[in-house]
């Protein structure tokens, strides 16, 4: 099959089959974000680690990341891409084997090699360094529920500010981080000095929650930071390596081998018939001979083949009745998805003849069980601490809200105080300027104008 360019943050397309079959036992998944600035080797360090090969110093590693032509031209990521390996039984690792310009059939038989072969999954989600793509890194960043986020630093290149929002971002989202200085081998030792320096004391800031580094220098301290604080809430190692020496690459393996996802999802109870089930939309795609098809997380519950579910709000307010035909995870086909597992599904609406266009599904809707349709969300109460502002922030202040996969301008109306400063605290109420979406009461939001100005949590919600 082959299949359209998707709507959303531009994740290659998957075919989605028209049978589903059961997956024998469900693997443990682990989502790792992949940030940093331009130019600090972030794709060539995914490259190296998804297939096992060293990179030759001219970008070879990289080639099978890229999805674009432009972005082989520039060697620079301007999408969110997904890329995945496995560990056994033993915990050895299991490498996607690709070429440069692999079809989608030829993606599709790697991932399954993978899948088949391996007792748990790594999946790193490829984000954008460039300032110009600072929408479509957050929007990953926040869209993807990540487990932790892999801050990537060229030793050469010092910390740079981009680098700095990453890590401010991710911490202020409560998403666990660690960090991977690359090109330790061509950089001079005052250099890196300088750089550890500049990284550590970011880390150790307020900013970042005060955060507990060590330098990951034998294999031991893997094993004392991981039985010391197995979510990282506290420590973010760091480590040095080298994508063309090979410096610590099999440390960092070590290191993934290891890690477990810590995120408490709303996962189905066994013989529960009343059980709630919400599938956060991340894109849409056409497929030619499925249809529409979306891709997303399942967030509560589970999502089965055949399952009727409402998908809205759209623009407005209602919900629209559908049908999953057939799901797909790791381009593999499977008869259901729970909580915490992303999955693609092609759907099939209730009423044939209401034409439902793509480019009406938007980032940020969901899929629900017809017992459980939401009021959709005009205004919410949030609790908010202002990272950095030029000016004041009052009442009018406008700011586009990125929480999940949801995206959209929002009006300020209320503040618990006149005004608000960098580094202040406050309740405010905000109004969706365009229309109504699904929001989540004790969802992690972030409030940008281009950089990020405001994080918080959002406290109540009004239909």
């Amino acid at each position: 099959m082959c299949a359209s360019k998707s709507k959303g943050s531009g994740v290659e397309t998957q075919d989605v089959a028209a049978a589903s079959v059961a997956v024998p036992s469900r693997l443990q998944d682990t989502r790792i974000a992949v940030i940093g600035n331009v130019d600090s080797g972030k794709t060539t360090m995914v490259g190296v680690l998804t297939s096992g090969k060293l990179d030759d110093g001219r970008g070879a590693a990289r080639s099978h990341i890229f999805r674009h032509e432009h972005e082989r031209a520039t060697g620079r990521t301007s999408c969110a891409s997904r890329h995945i390996m496995g560990f056994d039984e033993k915990m050895d690792p299991v490498y996607l084997s690709l070429t440069e310009n692999a079809t989608t059939k030829q993606k599709n038989v790697a991932w399954q090699k993978v899948v088949d072969k391996s007792n748990r999954i790594i999946s790193f989600n490829d984000l954008a360094g460039h300032e110009r793509y600072l929408k479509t890194t957050l929007a990953g960043l926040t869209g993807s529920f990540p487990d932790y986020a892999m801050v990537v630093v060229g030793a050469n290149m010092g910390v740079s500010h981009m680098t700095l929002e990453h890590i401010t971002a991710a911490c202020a989202m409560n998403i666990p981080i660690f960090v991977v200085v690359t090109k330790v081998d061509m950089c001079p030792e005052k250099v890196l000095c300088s750089t550890l320096k500049a990284l550590i004391a970011h880390l150790r800031s307020a900013k970042c929650g005060k955060k507990k580094t060590m330098l990951m220098k034998k294999r031991g301290r893997i094993s004392q930071v991981l039985a010391t604080d197995p979510g990282l809430t506290r420590f973010c190692p760091i480590f040095l390596c080298s994508a063309v020496s090979g410096q610590n690459v099999d440390m960092i393996l070590s290191f993934l081998s290891q890690l477990r996802s810590a995120k408490d999802w709303d996962a189905p109870a066994p013989e529960s018939k009343d059980q709630r089930t919400v599938f956060v939309v991340g894109e849409t795609y056409t497929v030619k001979g499925v249809g529409t098809v979306l891709a997303g997380t399942v967030t509560h519950g589970r999502v089965t083949v055949g399952q009727k579910l409402c998908l809205g709000p759209f623009s407005d307010g209602s919900h629209k009745t559908l049908t999953i035909r057939s799901i797909q995870m790791k381009r593999v086909p499977v008869s259901d998805a729970i909580a915490g597992e992303g999955c693609c599904v092609s759907i099939r609406f209730k009423n044939a003849r209401e034409k439902v266009d793509r480019e009406h599904i938007r980032r940020g809707m969901v899929l629900v069980d017809e017992n459980h349709v939401p009021k959709p969300v005009t205004r919410f109460k949030a609790q908010v601490s202002v990272l950095h502002h030029a000016t004041t922030i009052r009442v009018n202040y406008e700011a586009v809200l990125q929480c999940g996969n949801l995206s959209q301008l929002v009006v300020v109306e209320k503040m618990s105080q006149q005004q608000i400063r960098g580094g202040d605290v406050a309740e405010i109420t905000c109004r969706f300027k365009l229309h109504p979406e699904f929001l989540n009461i004790g969802a992690r939001l972030i409030l940008r104008e281009g950089n990020p100005r405001c994080v918080g949590r959002v406290m109540d919600v009004v239909g």
